[in-house]
């Protein structure tokens, strides 16, 4: 037996050694090779997949309650707008707090919120009808904001602490792929599950939607799971600060590096006009194509393929000069698809239109995530990436009303095609701006470091 053991060691060592060296020269997963970003990495595609059949499960659950396309829209305003409200107080927690603590924490508050929609929606009443409706959705989706408002920028700042600094551009990328792999299988998982469910239960009809929030409530403990398995005495330790200091000077630091300011904005006017568009899938699903669960969970799988071809473009990237321009383009690219996208009535060119469509944007985030992380200062990291998610999520539900507005009013069509003009608008906007915050980075100190990493 203790041959064996001594045996099997050696082999052990072998392999993790043949891990190492594949991971520390390969170009797109070179962040793998930090054992504590493999750790949040594996297991945040894990409860992500679940998180996106519950996103799925959710829009598909409104609909089939409502048929009412605005309240798509309102569903998405009130995940979204706490973000807004409560974002800087999130970035505070991170540049305060433990970061690796808080995250956990975050974590299991998500778990609870999709435990009580879980039961909600597969408990019936007397009558033999769901528990759920439409408040309740609307209420558990607020409280999922509101703690993600405190999640997003402590698991972003968190993220970057766990690889070197030479890697984060592509831990950043990585993590992209992550939440767009879960795109990919996540809405197909619950498209399907939910067809199936309704076929064999027909008697319940919201049983499907709520195994998918089910398997949502399970798939937080695998993130959990990994965090607590993190080597814990090499995360860096956060320094004591006031509040009322650090939400100053947080704000000052921003206010005086142009370059991250305008691309924040940027980055909020994406949200606001671009991005929304997801919100009104089910209606595209349903009223554009005449189709059902199944035909949503393909159009959200042609927007996650899209996005992984995206975010693997991106993590081969190793320079991070020249994004600016991958931003424009980018946007162009998204707007001029999204509006051809529009005119279609036919299942698989809609679902090449929506692949195009996911490809063009997830360059566009990515490239402006990687500039705001490179040129940011580690001591403000938290303040200014909560700034980022107040911008990137907290605008969304603005825009998701919108969005829901047009297409109760125009149709879901002439909605598309009205997001494909003003992503081309925000496109020259940004590029008549792109000198003057290239020339605004170039004289911040961190783009000094910035250089000197890249030679290395």
């Amino acid at each position: 037996m203790e041959s064996s053991e001594a045996h099997s060691d050696p082999q052990r060592k072998q392999r993790d050694n043949k891990l190492q060296h594949f991971l520390k020269n390969s170009t797109t997963v070179r962040a793998l090779r930090h054992r504590n970003y493999r750790l949040f990495f594996t297991g945040q595609v894990v409860s992500l997949i679940g998180s996106w059949m519950q996103s799925t499960a959710q829009g598909w659950l409104v609909y089939k309650l409502t048929s009412d396309p605005f309240l798509l829209g309102l569903t998405g305003f009130a995940s979204q707008v706490p973000v807004l409200a409560l974002g800087i107080f999130g970035g505070l927690a991170a540049d305060v707090f433990n970061r690796h603590r808080l995250v956990i924490v975050t974590q299991w508050l998500l778990l609870l919120q999709a435990a009580v929609l879980a039961m909600l929606t597969i408990v019936t009443g007397a009558d033999g009808q769901p528990l759920v409706e439409v408040w309740h959705v609307l209420v558990l989706s607020a409280f999922a904001g509101a703690v993600q408002a405190f999640d997003m920028p402590a698991r972003q700042a968190f993220m970057v602490q766990l690889v070197d600094k030479t890697d984060i551009n592509n831990a950043i990328a990585l993590n992209s792929l992550s939440f767009n792999a879960a795109r990919v299988i996540g809405p197909t998982l619950a498209g399907i599950l939910i067809a199936v469910l309704q076929h064999f239960r027909p008697e319940h009809p919201t049983f499907g939607e709520g195994m998918c929030f089910v398997i949502n409530a399970v798939s937080f403990v695998a993130v959990i799971g990994q965090l607590l398995r993190m080597d814990r005495a090499s995360l860096p330790r956060m320094k004591t600060q006031t509040v009322e200091s650090s939400l100053a000077d947080g704000l000052d630091y921003l206010l005086g590096r142009r370059h991250l300011l305008n691309l924040i904005l940027l980055a909020g006017l994406i949200s606001f006009i671009a991005l929304p568009y997801l919100v009104i899938m089910p209606a595209v699903a349903k009223d554009a194509l005449g189709g059902d669960a199944t035909t949503l969970g393909w159009l959200m799988t042609s927007v996650g393929v899209g996005a992984i071809l995206g975010g693997l473009k991106q993590a081969r990237r190793q320079r991070v000069r020249g994004l600016g321009k991958v931003i424009v383009r980018s946007l162009v690219g998204f707007s001029t698809v999204i509006f051809l996208t529009g005119f279609q009535r036919h299942s698989l060119l809609t679902c090449v239109g929506f692949l195009a469509a996911g490809f063009f944007m997830v360059n566009a985030m990515i490239s402006c995530q990687v500039l705001v992380q490179a040129l940011v200062s580690e001591a403000f990291r938290g303040r200014v990436m909560s700034y980022y998610t107040m911008m990137t999520i907290g605008m969304m539900p603005f825009g998701s009303l919108l969005v829901g507005t047009e297409a109760k009013h125009f149709g879901v069509s002439t909605s598309l095609m009205l997001t494909g003009v003003c992503t081309v608008v925000v496109a020259l906007l940004f590029w008549l701006r792109l000198p003057a915050i290239r020339q605004a980075a170039q004289s911040s100190p961190e783009y000094a470091e910035l250089l000197e990493r890249e030679k290395g």
